[in-house]
C-alpha cells in the first residue's frame, strides 16, 4: 500500500506491505521544495513514479545505502533524468546493491544499480537550508538532514529498531542521539515511523534504550572478566 501525507510544507510518502490484513513492514520518503529524501522500495516503483510527475524533483538524497532508501533510484532517475547525492561512504553500495535475501526479494524486490555523487555537507534550496549530520553509528555513510529554521529533522534509520538489533556501535549511536537531541528538533521524518510530531521524546527514548544497551555490555564485560 502507498499512501500520502501532507505536513506543513512537506509531502510524506508512506510505503507498507501487509499479509492477512496484519502491517509487518513500511518505510518513508519524503518530498520537500524539489528535494527527495530516499526513494522507498522498488515494490511500489511504479505509483511512486505516477505520484512523482505531478511535482517538480530537483534533486534525490540518500540518507543511507539500505533497500528502503535506495529502492527506486534507478527508477526515478530515467523517468525525471534527477541528481542522486549521498555520503562518500555510502556511495558504492549505492552503485552496486548488496543482494538482497530471498524473502526480501519477494516482498520488496531488489534495487539495480544506480549513479550517484558525493554530497556536500549543506543542501541549499531557494528557501530551505538543511545541515547534513553525519551519524555513522547506523553505519558508513549513513546520515540525517536538519533544516534549522523550522526544527525539522529527516532521521534516516537513526530511530528503527531494526538497528539496534545489527551489532550497530552502540556507543557511537548514544553520541549521535544526544547530539541531534542537542539540536532540539520540533518535527522528526523518520524513515521507519513516519512524521513524529513529539520527536524529541522519541529520540529520548531511543537513547534511553541505547544507554541501557552500553550498560548491559559494560556489565557483560566485568563479569567475564571476574569468571
Amino acid at each position: 500500500m502507498l499512501s500520502i501525507e501532507e505536513y506543513e510544507q512537506v509531502l510524506a510518502i508512506g510505503m507498507s506491505q501487509k499479509i492477512l490484513g496484519y502491517e509487518f513492514s513500511r518505510t518513508f520518503v519524503y518530498l520537500v521544495d524539489g528535494l527527495l529524501i530516499d526513494t522507498g522500495v522498488p515494490k511500489w516503483g511504479d505509483r511512486l513514479v505516477k505520484v512523482m510527475a505531478d511535482h517538480e524533483i530537483k534533486l534525490i538524497v540518500n540518507t543511507y545505502y539500505s533497500l528502503e532508501n535506495i529502492g527506486n533510484n534507478a527508477l526515478l532517475q530515467r523517468a525525471f533524468s534527477v541528481p542522486i547525492r549521498a555520503h562518500k561512504e555510502a556511495a558504492e553500495n549505492i552503485r552496486h546493491p548488496r543482494p538482497e535475501g530471498l524473502v526480501k526479494r519477494w516482498l520488496w524486490g531488489q534495487p539495480p544499480s544506480s549513479k550517484v555523487s558525493k554530497l556536500k555537507n549543506y543542501i541549499r534550496f531557494e528557501d530551505y537550508y538543511f545541515k547534513v549530520l553525519e551519524t555513522p553509528g547506523i553505519g558508513p555513510g549513513h546520515i540525517c538532514l536538519f533544516e534549522p529554521e523550522r526544527g525539522w529533522l529527516f532521521s534516516g534509520r537513526l530511530l528503527a529498531e531494526s538497528e539496534l538489533k545489527k551489532g550497530r556501535d552502540i556507543k557511537e549511536l548514544a553520541r549521535e542521539l544526544k547530539r541531534v537531541l542537542s539540536l532540539e528538533p520540533r518535527t522528526v521524518f523518520c524513515t521507519a515511523h513516519g512524521v513524529l510530531t513529539d520527536g524529541l521524546s522519541v529520540i529520548e527514548s531511543k537513547l534511553r534504550t541505547v544507554e541501557m544497551g552500553i550498560r548491559d555490555e559494560i556489565w557483560d564485560d566485568a563479569w567475564s572478566l571476574s569468571n
